[in-house]
């Protein structure tokens, strides 16, 4: 039985890679506006699970429903979430505003509400006055910063980070660890976040 307020359930998940099963029989239920976290080692199926959810692998069986509906034959672009990585995947030929407004160009937005909107994304993750910058002349920090705005732009209802601050040295993750939970209780919106630190975890 399903509670109050759930947005996305896994109903016993398998997934295998030739003799590999990296998920076994996997549920999960996830409230609307949770900040929910997959704690384990490398190697034990948590990106995986990311990748299913976000529609990048598929299922060998099982499903997962999005408000009550399976959501696992809708191709990616379809779902409202989006996923951010430990490596950024920023473009290194543009600029912050560009990367940060990229989605918002293939959906042909106007210039005025691309502009506002990362405007409000720039102030979200306190990157005002970063604009014209290239990824390469920014810290790791503030390139997940751009990672995260991105993301964020599309308004997903649930947003997907896999180990989004494995790469930073333990200052930077620590702020950016206190920062990401503010901006989830700000925004509201639901988080699955995979890490193998269980420091980071709690």
């Amino acid at each position: 039985m399903l509670y109050q307020n759930t947005l996305l359930v896994i109903k016993d998940g398998s997934k295998s890679f030739g003799k590999v099963v990296a998920v076994r029989n996997f549920s999960l239920e996830v409230k609307d506006g949770e900040f929910v976290c997959l704690l384990g080692p490398s190697g034990c199926g948590k990106t995986t699970l990311l990748r299913i959810i976000a529609g990048f692998e598929t299922l060998d069986s099982g499903d997962v429903l999005m408000n009550g509906k399976s959501i696992i034959r809708l191709q990616p672009y379809k779902k409202p979430m989006n996923m951010v990585f430990q490596n950024y995947a920023l473009f290194p030929h543009m600029s912050v505003f560009e990367n940060i407004a990229f989605s918002q160009f293939l959906k042909k937005k106007s210039k005025e509400e691309i502009g506002r909107k990362v405007k409000k994304m720039l102030q979200l993750v306190q990157l005002e006055g970063f604009e014209t910058r290239r990824p390469n002349q920014l810290s790791g920090g503030q390139c997940q910063r751009v990672a995260l705005a991105r993301a964020l732009i599309n308004e997903p209802k649930i947003l997907l980070l896999d180990e989004p601050l494995g790469s930073l040295d333990l200052k930077i993750r620590k702020q950016m660890q206190i920062e990401l939970k503010n901006i989830q209780e700000k925004l509201r919106i639901t988080f699955i976040y995979v890490t193998h630190d269980q420091e980071e975890a709690l």
